[in-house]
């Protein structure tokens, strides 16, 4: 499903989120940094603490610091979709808006035609008939025309 919603994303949309994304994960590693950082420095304590216990609390910290960055990151991710699911959905309203539109004006300018053909139909028809009868008039005076000369 959101393959296709992005296939439907204008290039300037997919850029943008492929920025956010490089964002994130630039900010997503500065924080692992970070936490690697402090990490090192808790097995630093560690190794000096010698208490199971000072190490147990330690690693916690750690665990919950990751969990927390994890939580961010999935909130973000969950945010810029919904803003591609707003602006799928924004940009399928539109066209099919236009579509009706496009139908719309497709049906009056055939019912004008239609209308158009009608007249000159009932034109034609009329002009058929009045040639008809003249072919039929020529006919009959040919014949008066023949019966008197002889």
């Amino acid at each position: 499903m959101i393959s296709k919603e992005l296939k439907r994303l204008s290039r300037r949309e997919l850029v943008d989120i492929i920025y956010q994304l490089k964002k994130n994960e630039q900010d997503m590693q500065e924080e692992i940094e970070s936490l690697k950082t402090e990490l090192q420095d808790k097995r630093i304590r560690i190794s000096t603490a010698g208490s199971i216990a000072d190490a147990a609390m330690s690693v916690t910290n750690v665990f919950s610091t990751a969990q927390m960055a994890a939580d961010i990151y999935l909130r973000e991710i969950s945010c810029m979709r919904e803003d591609a699911d707003r602006e799928c959905a924004k940009k399928i309203e539109e066209a099919e808006k236009r579509v009706r539109d496009i139908l719309a004006d497709g049906e009056k300018k055939f019912d004008i035609l239609k209308a158009a053909y009608k007249r000159e139909y009932v034109k034609w028809q009329q002009l058929k008939s009045e040639v008809e009868t003249l072919e039929e008039r020529k006919k009959q005076l040919m014949c008066e025309g023949i019966d008197d000369g002889q």
